[in-house]
């Protein structure tokens, strides 16, 4: 999927509460640009949909001819939400799911604690494994072993809250899942949301994902920066606006301006007496 149809198909979507932002669409948009490229087929998972916000922009991703969506959620067995990590109306999904339906996309959806899905039960066809369900140790690990067990060589899973404080059990699940599975590696990090691959498929979407190019092509040039951290016996790549950056000062409203809008850039640099004169606006090298 093209950054233009993401950022569209998030707009249609940003009135379906959740909390999915137009980055982390990006990045979805990206991974399926990646594996589209490579010839990866298979179908969509996601743990933990809520109201469907996220799951709207899975289901644009699949291939309706071929593929398929899949969704595990308590939905109105709340009682069984010991994290208390959302809570999904099943009513409003398929609402804001019909659209993609009536064009023909094949939903099924599991009503239960995904603690107790199986591989079995599910298949082990997809190729981008979204684990957004219960956010405890035990249950985050379980969906990630899940997700690990069903996932297609060359698929991913993304990882939903890495890294937050008020959810330190993620966390949690997901160093305890590097540790059983050594075969997976994090690659990268960004918008709330970690990548997940085989370690043997790396290189794959790493040499997409930092590339200069198709940074800026999904809109993560200026202000956002990458860099590779070590983490869990391999590395990392974050994707990050610096805090210097985020500041709303006049130097960084001009910038995002002269960043955003490529005819300033070409007015910028211009030529007199045969000399060319840049505009002084330069990037900050901070880390």
């Amino acid at each position: 999927m093209n950054p233009s149809q993401a950022k569209h198909i998030f707009k249609q979507s940003r009135a379906i509460p959740g909390w999915f932002s137009k980055e982390a669409a990006l990045l979805f948009a990206w991974l399926d640009e990646i594996q589209k490229h490579h010839s990866v087929r298979g179908d969509c998972f996601e743990i933990g949909c809520h109201h469907g916000k996220s799951a709207v922009l899975l289901g644009a991703l699949v291939d309706k001819e071929q593929e398929k969506l899949s969704v595990c959620d308590l939905f109105g067995m709340q009682d069984g939400n010991i994290s208390n990590s959302g809570s999904g109306d099943f009513d409003a999904f398929k609402s804001n799911l019909s659209p993609l339906r009536n064009e023909g996309l094949n939903v099924t959806v599991f009503q239960k604690n995904s603690m107790r899905l199986t591989a079995t039960e599910i298949g082990k066809t997809y190729r981008i494994f979204h684990v957004d369900g219960g956010h405890n140790p035990d249950e985050a690990l379980a969906d990630l072993l899940l997700a690990a067990d069903c996932t297609v060589d060359s698929g991913v899973i993304i990882l939903d809250d890495p890294f937050r404080s008020e959810w330190p059990g993620v966390t949690e699940a997901l160093v305890r899942f590097l540790d059983r599975r050594a075969d997976f590696q994090a690659i990268m990090v960004g918008f709330n949301k970690l990548v997940l691959v085989q370690t043997k498929f790396s290189d794959m979407y790493l040499n997409s994902l930092r590339a200069p190019k198709q940074r800026e092509h999904f809109g993560f040039s200026y202000p956002w920066r990458i860099k590779e951290m070590p983490f869990h016996k391999s590395a990392i790549n974050v994707l990050y606006v610096p805090d210097y950056r985020q500041a709303k000062t006049p130097g960084n409203l001009v910038r995002r301006i002269y960043h955003k809008y490529d005819w300033l850039n070409k007015l910028g640099s211009r030529k007199v007496n045969n000399a060319v004169i840049k505009p002084a606006i330069h990037s900050d090298t901070r880390s």
